[in-house]
């Protein structure tokens, strides 16, 4: 929590510099805001092998406004987001997240950027006890800060260096018609993570190394305990071409090691990629695709994490200035490090945008999916269908 503090005091200083560049701390835009409501029908809503449809609505607004100059600026920004089913009400879900970010530069070869965010939110869900579904909601609050620090080394060369702490407190998980008591489920986390990044550029070529640090501090919850405390390094080269089209090929190759916290538990070093590719077609057609593995840690049912490998494909068509469709692919298997359980999945997506007006549009999309967990022998498929509409003011 000491190191939370010191980064929200370091870029509470800043934001107090930026404030105190501009007279008067006169905005140079006003407020700036957008929506969007979108109407879902899902054929799982509760995510799990028992498929059940319903129908449910999300939406989401924005707000943000932006004082002083491109030099020397502060940004505040709050978003709220809520979703809300037709009879599935167990999975309803509510955020808030408020945001200030300030950002300061010295010169041509100095820029430092401070943030802070809290986020508060209430999330529905579902635990299965045999044929019983129970409905839970439980309250989560995190806080975070964030320092950023960009250094022009000349020729062509840029080095950022980050620093990051984010506390993540879960309260109890109250039950359906409080058919049990409220119990602590999901364990409290502190994540802080380090990492510089070095680019060059000549040319269309764009190459480069980073090296990273993330540790994680997990509440001792549960026998066995439900999730477990771990670090993870990670080092890797970096190479972005860009041709004269417009197209993009980027690769990245390197190696992460997690230790888990229990000595011997787990301790592994694997390798880690990620190749990216974009290319613009005749006919208003463009190409994108990605390859990529890596340690699992933010989304995993494994108390650890999981080794994730996934690849997609997604094309676009712009039929006119103010439609666009596109549809796409993928496959991924994900496999749990201590329950050694593979998630084969893959699906598709199609999507089809109106442009009604500058500040307007429309969306229809359809995403299927399809989930095989080899352990438990069960399989998920969901088919998720909405049409939005996104406004910005």
């Amino acid at each position: 929590m000491r190191r939370l503090a010191a980064i929200v005091l370091f870029a509470a200083a800043g934001i107090g510099h930026v404030g105190a560049s501009r007279a008067g701390g006169e905005p140079v835009q006003d407020w700036q805001s957008t929506g969007s409501i979108e109407r879902h029908f899902t054929s799982n809503a509760l995510d799990s092998d028992r498929p059940v449809s319903d129908w449910y609505t999300l939406m989401r607004g924005t707000l943000q406004r932006q004082f002083g100059e491109d030099d020397a600026k502060l940004t505040l920004s709050g978003e709220l987001q809520a979703s809300r089913y037709d009879q599935i009400s167990i999975e309803d879900d509510r955020a808030l997240l408020l945001a200030a970010e300030a950002f300061r530069r010295f010169g041509a070869a100095v820029e430092l950027r401070g943030t802070l965010s809290y986020r508060v939110a209430r999330e529905g869900d579902d635990l299965s006890i045999g044929p019983l579904t129970l409905g839970t909601a439980t309250a989560k609050q995190v806080l975070t800060g964030q320092l950023q620090l960009g250094l022009n080394l000349g020729k062509a060369t840029t080095l950022i260096l980050e620093a990051s702490d984010s506390v993540e407190n879960v309260g109890r998980t109250h039950f359906q018609h409080d058919i049990l008591p409220a119990t602590r489920l999901d364990p409290d986390r502190d994540k802080r993570r380090f990492a510089a990044r070095v680019t060059r550029t000549a040319g269309r070529l764009a190459f480069g190394g980073s090296a990273s640090a993330l540790l994680v501090s997990v509440e001792e919850l549960g026998t066995p305990p439900v999730g477990l405390s771990f670090a993870q390094y990670g080092l890797r080269a970096e190479a972005v071409m860009t041709g004269e089209d417009g197209s993009t090929l980027g690769l990245a190759l390197g190696a992460e090691l997690l230790r888990a916290s229990v000595n011997g538990l787990y301790s592994k070093v694997r390798p880690e990629w990620q190749l990216t590719a974009s290319k613009p077609l005749p006919l208003g057609f463009e190409l994108r695709g990605a390859w990529f593995g890596r340690y699992e840690t933010a989304d995993s049912d494994d108390p650890l994490a999981s080794w994730l490998q996934r690849a997609e494909v997604e094309t676009s068509l712009k039929l006119r200035e103010d439609l666009v469709l596109a549809a796409g692919v993928f496959r991924e298997n994900k496999r749990n490090l201590l329950f050694e359980n593979d998630e084969r999945g893959h699906g598709f997506f199609a999507e089809a945008t109106y442009k009604a007006s500058g500040k307007l549009h429309i969306v229809a999309r359809v995403d299927f999916s399809r989930t095989f967990k080899t352990v438990v022998g069960t399989r998920e498929e969901t088919t998720d269908i909405f049409i939005a509409m996104r406004s910005r003011l």
